[in-house]
């Protein structure tokens, strides 16, 4: 799983001007932003609108889980199989600002199940537990990970970083090799850093920062 969390409002660049406007940023207003609106219809589907302002805070904050591009909320036909969770997004309640969680199935991860496994953990969002897919590798001597983010879905001006979350089981051996991690931007600015995971400790989940980036006009989306 990867995490894209905000750090705090992007410095304004921008040149001063003779005129003076009222500039009130996201994280004043005390409303979160209007996409977490969006995301728990595409949760909920009609049953938002059953809602008071108070309850669609609380739950943008304590987290929304996501499918796919299908509202949830929707009636399902029999026939239809249920997708599995790939994204989590929330609302920074400190900083107001949009957050999200690229689940498991989200990424794209080399080699095939001969050498890792989907298992499940438990993931907190607004209705409880949920069970979410996460890989837990086998037996492996090279494995990369991949995974992609769009940019427009995260707050403007804004500071995030990017972390893998890792556990390492009990009697996990290997790890005193480092692990390489990029965060590659569409300007061409990559960030690359490598990092050791054998002192880790063990049945817990780590997060590891992979980069850092701010959300311009021209940060459309971001690799890592």
């Amino acid at each position: 799983m990867a995490e894209i969390s905000a750090t705090r409002d992007a410095p304004d660049l921008s040149p001063p001007t003779h005129e003076v406007k009222a500039q009130i940023s996201t994280s004043e207003t005390g409303r979160p932003p209007l996409l977490s609106f969006a995301m728990l219809k595409r949760a909920m589907g009609v049953q938002i609108f059953s809602l008071d302002k108070n309850e669609l805070s609380t739950r943008v904050y304590a987290g929304v889980l996501l499918k796919d591009d299908r509202e949830q909320g929707e009636a399902k036909s029999d026939e239809d199989q249920e997708p599995p969770y790939t994204r989590k997004y929330w609302v920074d309640k400190k900083l107001n600002k949009n957050c999200w969680k690229i689940l498991a199935k989200d990424l794209s991860i080399a080699s095939d199940n001969k050498y890792w496994q989907w298992t499940e953990e438990e993931e907190p969002c607004y209705s409880g537990n949920k069970k979410v897919h996460v890989a837990e590798l086998k037996r492996i001597c090279w494995l990369e990970i991949n995974g992609k983010c769009n940019t427009i879905m995260l707050s403007p001006r804004t500071k995030y970083e990017v972390e893998i979350l890792v556990k390492i089981r009990e009697g996990d051996r290997g790890w005193d090799a480092p692990v390489n991690l990029s965060l590659a931007l569409p300007d061409g600015n990559k960030q690359e850093r490598m990092e050791r995971l054998e002192g880790l400790e063990k049945e817990k989940w780590h997060r590891i920062s992979i980069g850092q980036f701010e959300t311009t006009p021209k940060t459309s989306s971001m690799w890592f």
